[in-house]
């Protein structure tokens, strides 16, 4: 798979990811279009015609093409026209307005037509029909016009502006409403790769092993607990979901803690600051009691297990994510780290990996809670073996279907 692949499914994933950010963003831009609209209503558009007649010569050849209607569009989109055009309007209308409101085309070498935009339909027909007689007056009349055009040609109106057409507030505000929202939501989805670019935290179950090379193990719900009553909550009645307690299941299995031949002990490691993978050791505790498995939690490092028949110790070691250290922590037969997902950088687990091993401790798998909802991979295969295979084991979703 080449790098660009990977870059695009990694960029659709942070996009996916965000998505709701960008749904956000995009609906303040949906506001802020329709906002506009009503501050700039829409414009209805009248049209009149003017019909120029062919000019006067006594060879008929001659006369072919003497008549230039690019002057004549000229003269109609000249500032004496447009300024007095826009002065027999009430309220007036000043020659820049105009000029913007106003467009004259050639419809053929005789026939000009005038399209005027207004804020309102009586406006818009209005400055149509003053923009015609005004044309007329300046071509028919002495007005300073060079030459022969200030003489009369039997220039006429063809056809008067008597409707107007456009000025739908509906479809003006859905154009710039959704103008609005697609350009916001352009500038989140950009602004959401440029963060995901630089970041370097491990979402996927594949990444988080590629890290330290080793397995992950399961991948767990979090359970959130803030005081001490939540806590309390959670040793007493935890009630994991059916996905989870099979989760937990599989951690005991791998790890031979469920076959009750006690005693055992596990060493629970994880980031103090990591609020959703803190609560692991608590949620295996409750778990493996639920299956009974008699079992007993370590908080502080110097205090010893209680006494009684207990087959399964678990010790909770937290360690700062700069510079970890497991110094005086109580040795035991298992040792696993849990990490959130989207919260740790490899070097930071490379560097819990380091002082595990300083401490000769060997890690014997990484337990993920609250996995990336689009994460597809298990986290179970090597990294050599990744890239030697094109086709590797993912996690699968809905029903199977049968092949031939």
């Amino acid at each position: 798979m080449s790098a660009q692949q990977l870059d695009v499914k990694k960029s659709w994933r942070a996009i996916r990811r965000d998505r709701l950010l960008i749904v956000a963003i995009a609906s303040i831009g949906l506001v802020a279009g329709v906002a506009y609209a009503f501050a700039q209503p829409p414009m209805h558009t009248a049209s009149s015609m003017v019909v120029l007649p062919p000019p006067p010569s006594a060879d008929p050849e001659k006369a072919t093409g003497t008549q230039s209607v690019e002057t004549q569009v000229f003269i109609a989109e000249s500032a004496p026209v447009l300024h007095s055009a826009g002065q027999n309007l009430s309220p007036a209308l000043s020659t820049e307005v105009v000029r913007s409101r106003v467009t004259v085309t050639a419809v053929t070498d005789d026939i000009i037509r005038i399209d005027a935009k207004g804020t309102s339909a009586g406006q818009a027909i209005q400055l149509a029909n003053a923009m015609s007689e005004i044309y007329l007056v300046f071509i028919t009349t002495g007005q300073g016009l060079p030459g022969d055009l200030g003489k009369k040609t039997g220039a006429r109106v063809l056809e008067e502006a008597t409707s107007a057409r456009g000025g739908s507030m509906v479809l003006h505000s859905g154009i710039y409403g959704g103008l609005g929202a697609l350009l916001a939501a352009i500038a989140a989805a950009i602004g959401v790769l440029i963060r995901a670019r630089g970041d370097r935290r491990l979402r996927l179950r594949d990444e988080v092993a590629d890290a330290v090379g080793l397995p992950v193990l399961a991948s767990v719900s979090s359970y959130r607990a803030v005081d001490p009553s939540d806590w309390a909550q959670l040793l007493n009645r935890y009630a994991p979901s059916a996905v989870d307690a099979w989760s937990l299941r599989k951690i005991l299995h791998h790890l031979n803690l469920d076959l009750k031949a006690g005693p055992a002990s596990l060493t629970v490691i994880s980031f103090a600051d990591d609020d959703k993978a803190r609560p692991l050791g608590p949620q295996l505790a409750a778990f493996a009691t639920s299956i009974g498995i008699s079992t007993a939690i370590v908080v502080d490092k110097h205090t010893e297990s209680p006494p009684g028949s207990v087959s399964l110790d678990i010790h909770l070691v937290l360690v700062d994510r700069d510079a970890p250290h497991l110094d005086g922590s109580t040795r035991t037969t298992s040792t696993i780290v849990a990490l959130s997902a989207g919260t740790v950088t490899a070097e930071e687990l490379a560097r819990l990996a380091v002082a595990t091993a300083a401490d000769d401790r060997t890690i014997d798998g990484l337990v993920v809670t609250d996995p990336d909802p689009f994460d597809r991979t298990i986290g179970r295969v090597s990294q050599s073996q990744r890239r030697s295979s094109s086709r590797l084991p993912t996690l699968l979703t809905g029903t199977a279907r049968r092949t031939r």
